[in-house]
């Protein structure tokens, strides 16, 4: 009996290590994680940085775009200010809404 016990933990334990590198292989296969650093890597062919303002603030953000099409943003830490009570945006909507073009 304990060796029916032991011999299904052990296909167990082997199943989970089968599962968990097939999707190893499946994430690195894909290009689009570093196994070095483990971090996601990112493709896009162009990055541009714009300001984006609700009534009050305007933080900048770096925004990486594959064409048309927004692959990532990231806020740029330490860029946004506060805008006065009476402020509008110059921008027109266009330009507001343009990210990736």
């Amino acid at each position: 009996m304990k060796s029916t016990k032991q011999n299904i933990a052990i296909i167990s334990v082997i199943l989970v290590l089968l599962v968990i590198l097939f999707l190893f292989i499946i994430l690195i296969s894909s290009g689009n994680l570093n196994i070095i650093t483990g971090k996601t890597i990112y493709d896009y062919d162009h990055s541009w940085t714009k300001a984006v303002c609700n009534e009050t603030h305007c933080q900048d953000y770096e925004f990486f775009c594959d064409g048309d099409r927004l692959v990532r943003q990231i806020p740029i830490t330490g860029a946004v200010i506060k805008m006065p009570e009476d402020w509008i945006d110059p921008r027109n909507e266009t330009d507001i809404g343009r990210i990736c073009e």
